[in-house]
């Protein structure tokens, strides 16, 4: 009999609080995470906003060692997983019973990376910590992660741009339904805030250089969108066998139904304007989640504020949908947590987790002039109340991989 498999621990470190609760909260209230940016001096920038997680504290969530020795964006995935984790309300037995980790980023320790270099160029190898090598590696995260919870299963490390955060969903699944392991902590990271990837951002054209309030700068699918604005943070989640979730009396949050991942095949940029690859991986997820496009009650979408993305989006939602494209919701919740890169996915799954459960469609921010070729149902600037049993979210990397997943509400209600 084929395994399924459902959501039982939520984590969150965003710029809009830490916690899923927080987190959610803000969504509902449409409270953006934007402002000007702190970390670093970026007056010399045309972009000078970001979204900035603040308040944290690596010493709430890992022991203090490891709290001042990892970097910022193993800090914040530690911190995710711990949450999700401890949401899950795992005891040692269900430890033991095979349990994997699975992590993505996509910047990496690009913080971290940068001060070293400049250490080094000051004072040579004496300005290397003795950590940098370990440090530096994308797979740190994952296994300060496994160490610091003591969860001894596989680990895997992925790394496929903004898909990322789906992507883990996908490998999780897979290692659950084939029988591997009973759960997996799965999730993604990212800490990109630095003076180098600010700088090469600006120098590929792709941030907003939005003129007025640093809040409004983030624009999905908004006439006055002139691109994209980064964010860090970390999303984390606990995949779980549903008989084994049920039998420890586990809240379920959703069920993983279906996904799937395309590629377009054109540019690491440029964007194919008719969205073929992410209509060829939303239909690959409602195959296997055996739905047909109208049992979908809402998109959370990729909506990074792109005016290329975003029209190339909506046209592939217009492909895919038909006419239900006019009767689905359809929203970005970047304007709250910015472009989080590897993390937006999974910050998305954490949203949608709480749609389904809440009945609850988040709003997009910053929403008030359509782009032309925009023309679907974009919920601006509100949120709203409304029957979700389905939704789809859909996440796009530069270099042309697109990946969707597919959400169902609690087996168990």
């Amino acid at each position: 009999m084929k395994r399924r498999v459902v959501i039982t621990g939520l984590g969150a470190v965003t710029p809009v609080g830490i916690g899923v609760k927080a987190f959610w909260q803000a969504l509902r209230d449409g409270v953006s995470g934007l402002d000007t940016i702190t970390l670093f001096d970026a007056s010399a920038y045309a972009c000078r906003v970001a979204a900035e997680v603040k308040g944290f504290e690596a010493r709430d969530f890992m022991s203090p060692k490891r709290a001042v020795t990892i970097g910022r964006f193993a800090q914040l995935g530690v911190a995710a997983a711990r949450l999700a984790y401890d949401d899950a309300a795992l005891s040692a037995a269900s430890r033991a019973a095979r349990f994997a980790v699975c992590f993505g980023s996509s910047a990496n320790a690009a913080c971290e990376v940068q001060d070293g270099v400049d250490q080094f160029l000051q004072r040579g190898v004496r300005g290397i910590s003795p950590s940098a090598m370990l440090e530096s590696a994308g797979h740190a995260v994952t296994g300060h992660v496994s160490v610091e919870l003591g969860l001894k299963g596989q680990t895997m490390t992925l790394a496929s741009g903004c898909s990322t955060g789906i992507d883990v969903v996908q490998w999780g699944y897979h290692q659950i339904e084939s029988g591997l392991v009973t759960g997996v902590l799965a999730g993604a990271t990212e800490a990109p805030l630095s003076t180098y990837t600010h700088a090469a951002f600006s120098a590929l054209g792709v941030l907003s250089n939005w003129p007025g309030p640093p809040a409004q700068a983030l624009r999905p699918f908004d006439a006055l969108s002139d691109g994209l604005v980064l964010g860090e943070g970390a999303g984390a989640f606990v995949l779980e066998d549903l008989d084994h979730a049920r039998a420890r009396g586990a809240r379920i949050y959703a069920e993983v139904l279906g996904f799937g991942s395309a590629s377009e095949g054109v540019d690491l940029r440029t964007v194919d304007p008719a969205g073929g690859a992410l209509q060829a991986a939303a239909r690959a997820a409602l195959r296997m989640a055996r739905l047909d496009c109208t049992a979908i009650d809402y998109v959370n979408a990729h909506g990074n504020g792109l005016p290329d993305y975003d029209r190339a989006e909506t046209a592939a939602y217009r492909a895919l949908f038909g006419r239900h494209a006019y009767n689905v919701p359809v929203s970005s919740i970047k304007p709250v947590t910015g472009q989080s890169l590897a993390a937006a996915g999974a910050l998305q799954v954490v949203a949608g987790c709480f749609a389904l459960e809440e009945q609850f469609v988040p709003p997009t921010l910053n929403h008030d002039i359509p782009q032309p070729e925009c023309d679907l149902d974009y919920v601006p600037n509100r949120g709203r109340v409304a029957r979700v049993s389905q939704l789809l979210i859909a996440a796009h990397a530069m270099g042309g991989t697109h990946s969707a997943l597919i959400l169902g509400r609690s087996p168990d209600g």
